[in-house]
C-alpha cells in the first residue's frame, strides 16, 4: 500500500518538475531478487523486461512515458506476464529514478495465492548509468489485484537488475 502510494506521488511530482532522461534507447533488463520480501518463506524472483524508448503518441509534452513488457517467474513456479508504462527521471548525469505501473496475468503455480489472475504492479527503481550506456539498478515493487478478487494479500519484491542498452 505505502509503496504504491509513494510511487504515485513521485510520478505526479515528476511530470513537470524534474529533467527528462536524455535517451530514447531501448533496453533489455534482467533481474534477480527476492519475491514477497515480507514473508518468512524464501522465494527467488527472476525477471526479464523489454524497455522501449519513447513513443511520441504516448509522450505528449513533458510527460515522456515509455512502455515496457515483461515476464517474472519465482522459485515456487509463480509466473507474472505484464506490460506497462514507466518514466525515467534524471537525478544526476548518471543516476535515474524510474517509477512504473503495469498490469498483467499472474499464474500462482505453487507460489502465494494473490486472489485473482489480473494483477497490478507499481514499482520504484533507482539506476546508475555505466560508461557503456548500460545501467545497474535496484527496485522494489508491489503486486496486488486492487481488490478485484475475494482476497487481496499483495506481495512486495526487491530485485537487482542489469539493464542493457541496444
Amino acid at each position: 500500500m505505502y509503496i504504491r502510494l509513494l510511487s504515485i506521488i513521485i510520478f505526479l511530482i515528476s511530470i513537470n518538475s524534474l529533467a527528462i532522461a536524455d535517451t530514447d534507447k531501448n533496453y533489455l533488463s534482467t533481474s534477480i531478487g527476492q519475491f514477497d520480501i515480507n514473508d518468512t518463506k524464501d522465494s527467488a524472483e527472476y525477471r526479464i523486461e523489454y524497455l522501449k524508448g519513447s513513443i511520441s503518441k504516448l509522450s505528449p509534452g513533458n510527460l515522456s512515458l515509455k512502455p515496457f513488457y515483461g515476464a517474472m517467474i519465482n522459485g515456487d513456479d509463480g509466473k507474472y506476464f505484464y506490460s506497462g508504462l514507466r518514466k525515467d527521471i534524471v537525478l544526476s548525469d548518471k543516476t535515474y529514478l524510474t517509477p512504473s505501473f503495469a498490469i498483467g496475468y499472474y499464474d500462482q503455480g505453487k507460489s502465494k495465492d494473490l486472489g485473482y489472475d489480473l494483477e497490478f504492479r507499481s514499482q520504484l527503481e533507482i539506476s546508475y548509468k555505466l560508461e557503456s550506456m548500460n545501467r545497474i539498478a535496484i527496485s522494489i515493487n508491489h503486486i496486488s489485484n486492487a481488490s478485484l478478487g475475494e482476497q487481496n494479500p499483495g506481495v512486495e519484491s526487491m530485485v537487482i537488475s542489469f539493464i542493457r542498452a541496444f
